[in-house]
């Protein structure tokens, strides 16, 4: 068997699973993530192969060859004539200017790219991606009241989504892109001296990060924003305490062009307390990292001038030298990339801009008014008609779920899990009799009603019907196309939507005790689980079973 016939013989899932077990920049994967833009060239399949160029670009430890997989991934979108795939690897070439190289001006000209072709999409993850980078770019060049709308824009469509996804990963996505938003927004605000909304934002993300085990670079960021509010204060004590909880998050986190920031800001601190030693010290901490990445802002710019000043006080022109180079190269860089900070951090407006910006202003107060009349009417219809459209959403939504039940005989029934490809059935990793034993245990688990134990885990159902996790949840994947978690909350789900049906008495239970009955953990997880299964929730359900009763 030749390469190219094996590498056909294994499928898209089965390469990624490969790829998947190998971090970012771990050169290992390579041999894989070849292998899965060969089949993908083979199959002329477009959109699997900017998976595989994206892939590429993850796991390549040189940048170079991060960009040249990055060219490859727009040159096949292009192809692909797909706007959303086109936004995505112009954003993805984005990244790697702003991330790996620093060159702001380079990734601010992709990042716009990438805006332009996702204007229209429908895809509000990915649109509101590229707004979040547009608006790093704008804020790193000094646009900050510019980069503020990008990120109230984001934080809005981050902080709803998070809300409203059930799954996991996006609801992690989400939450994620929220708390950066507003943590930019933040710092905008501070640039902008509008400390009032800054410090608002910034209680916000510590209050509601504190627990969260997850965002915790997240965390480390509203911890540095705090430190800089009391500093600012003159709360020099506290602020200290907040700047080094910052500091131990971001340096296990290598997020070294925020620790940078830190640095900076625990030395200006101690600098104002009068301890020369430790203010020098981590000036230099500053110097360090600025020699390792060249990251460098106007902000952290005074480092240097604060270690010349104490390097002529104490009479040491080989340091004095040595800074003042440090300096020049700083102000290159600075030069080079701030359109609007050449000469200071903060922008101010000519005439023409103030007086543009009050027309502005009166513009938008005539709108208002002439708006408001019309819009008080529009709301009362809209009230109506969206209560009568929710009602009948809900109704067919009901009476889908009776039609469902009505359609089969057995109280449980995987009419809601599709059988899984062909593809993926075509070379099993295990025997016939294996899987075949696995599915008929598992119809006995269904049977004997085993699922309403509470709970379950892989391990534990896969111990009851005689098996390991591994071939069970392989059946699962695999012949059922569907996880542990989704088949266990599908089963239960199901029963307890069938009692609702069947035995008026169960309308009559609490959401605690029906969640308890199917063997969920609370009402939170079962609501969830009934929404995303017969997509209504069970108040609804209950409601408009009710009321057809009424009616019958």
């Amino acid at each position: 068997m030749t390469q190219g016939q094996e590498i056909q013989q294994q499928s898209y899932k089965e390469i990624s699973r490969l790829i998947d077990s190998y971090s970012e920049n771990d050169g290992r994967a390579m041999v894989f993530v070849k292998m899965y833009i060969d089949k993908a060239k083979h199959d002329h399949n477009l959109k699997k192969l900017i998976r595989g160029y994206e892939e590429a670009i993850y796991y390549s430890k040189e940048t170079s060859k991060k960009l040249s997989y990055a060219d490859s991934a727009i040159v096949t979108a292009v192809k692909s004539n797909d706007e959303d795939q086109i936004a995505r690897a112009y954003a993805g070439k984005g990244i790697i200017y702003y991330y790996n190289l620093r060159q702001y001006k380079k990734a601010l000209e992709e990042y716009l790219i990438a805006f332009k072709y996702s204007k229209n999409s429908k895809d509000g993850y990915l649109k509101n991606k590229i707004i979040y980078h547009l608006g790093m770019i704008k804020s790193y060049l000094g646009y900050y009241k510019y980069a503020a709308v990008h990120f109230e824009e984001a934080a809005d469509f981050f902080e709803k989504n998070a809300k409203e996804s059930l799954d996991r990963n996006i609801r992690y996505n989400n939450e994620s892109g929220y708390f950066n938003s507003i943590y930019r927004l933040s710092t905008c605000y501070k640039n902008l001296k509008l400390y009032h909304k800054e410090d608002s934002l910034i209680n916000i993300g510590l209050e509601r990060l504190h627990n969260n085990n997850e965002l915790v670079i997240e965390f480390g960021y509203f911890q540095k924003g705090k430190g800089v509010q009391l500093l600012r204060k003159g709360k020099a004590d506290e602020a200290l305490k907040h700047f080094k909880v910052s500091q131990d998050i971001l340096s296990s986190n290598q997020d070294y062009a925020s620790l940078t920031s830190v640095y900076f800001y625990i030395g200006k601190l101690y600098r104002s307390k009068g301890n020369r030693a430790e203010s020098i010290n981590y000036f230099n901490k500053v110097d360090s990292l600025v020699n390792k990445f060249w990251f460098i802002t106007p902000e952290i710019r005074s480092s240097y001038l604060y270690l010349i000043d104490d390097a002529k006080k104490n009479g040491d022109s080989e340091r004095k030298m040595y800074y003042g180079d440090q300096l020049l190269k700083a102000d290159s860089i600075i030069n080079a990339d701030f359109v609007m900070l050449q000469s200071k951090i903060y922008s101010e407006y000519d005439k023409e801009n103030l007086l543009e910006e009050k027309n502005q202003v009166i513009r938008d107060h005539q709108v208002i008014l002439y708006s408001s009349i019309v819009a008080g009417l529009v709301i009362v219809f809209f009230l109506i008609w969206r209560f009568r459209k929710r009602e009948k959403e809900l109704n067919a939504r009901y009476q889908e779920v009776l039609e469902k039940l009505n359609t089969s005989k057995e109280t449980i029934s995987f009419d809601f899990i599709p059988p899984a490809s062909s593809d993926e059935n075509s070379l099993d990793l295990y025997s016939s009799e294996i899987i075949e034993g696995i599915k008929t245990n598992l119809k006995i688990f269904e049977d004997e009603k085993q699922f309403l134990q509470q709970n379950l885990t892989l391990d534990i159902v896969a111990k009851m019907i005689g098996s390991n996790r591994t071939h069970v949840s392989y059946v699962l994947n695999v012949h059922f196309d569907v996880t542990f978690s989704t088949y266990l909350k599908a089963l239960r789900i199901r029963y307890i939507t069938n009692l609702l049906v069947e035995d008026t008495k169960y309308l009559t239970y609490k959401i605690e005790t029906l969640a308890k009955i199917c063997g969920m953990a609370n009402r939170q997880i079962f609501s969830a689980h009934f929404l995303e299964i017969n997509s209504i929730r069970p108040r609804d359900f209950i409601r408009m079973r009710q009321e057809e009763l009424k009616k019958t």
